[in-house]
């Protein structure tokens, strides 16, 4: 079962990399999510110490957009 939770780890980092490039690294504070087939997968750098959580099941979808973060479409 490690292994294969590892493997999730290293193909959410896979697609971080295609997403902002090879040399892309996590800084302190940073996070990202991936949505697998049945979780949920959080990677977050926190004081030099890579985290992850999986959470089970599928996410809750909302259709709403946050103008705090970049790529709002709203004005």
């Amino acid at each position: 079962m490690l292994k294969q939770l590892d493997e999730a780890v290293g193909r959410a980092f896979d697609e971080f990399k295609k997403e902002f490039g090879e040399d892309a690294k996590l800084e302190n504070g940073d996070e990202f999510v991936t949505v697998l087939n049945n979780s949920v997968l959080i990677i977050s750098l926190e004081n030099g110490t890579l985290k992850t959580n999986f959470i089970g099941g599928a996410p809750f979808r909302v259709n709403m957009t946050l103008d705090i973060f970049e790529g709002s479409d709203e004005e």
